[in-house]
């Protein structure tokens, strides 16, 4: 059973066929990707939709993610020296809830970390 309209063709069970135009640099720059990678030109563009796919589900890429989260790290310590500056017992209470901000802060970054190797292949 082939859908000739949609480009897409049905053979084996779970599996199916999507014929895809390139421009000539394009196909050889993706060529030289997968073989960088050690990997078929069909496993590369599968890897490529996965990605883009979870990307739309989690509601922005990896770098867009790490940007979000650096700036959330940041507004957080500079509200803890607003904080010290300009509350009286600032300082006392900045000691009292810069461990707790320390430990989300690195487990943010973790977070990031893992997710950026993750969608890097490794």
């Amino acid at each position: 059973m082939s859908g000739a309209k949609g480009g897409w063709a049905i053979g084996v069970p779970g599996q199916c066929q999507l014929k895809v135009r390139l421009r000539s640099e394009l196909r050889t720059q993706a060529k030289a990707l997968a073989k960088r990678r050690r990997m078929s030109l069909t496993q590369l563009v599968e890897k490529l939709l996965e990605r883009a796919l979870a990307d739309d589900e989690t509601g922005g890429s990896p770098d867009e993610s790490a940007i979000r989260d650096m700036a959330i790290l940041i507004a957080v310590e500079l509200g803890l020296k607003l904080q010290q500056a300009s509350i009286p017992g600032g300082p006392t209470l900045a000691k009292r809830l810069s461990e707790p901000a320390a430990h989300a802060a690195i487990a943010r970054l973790e977070l990031v970390q893992r997710k950026l190797r993750k969608d890097a292949g490794y």
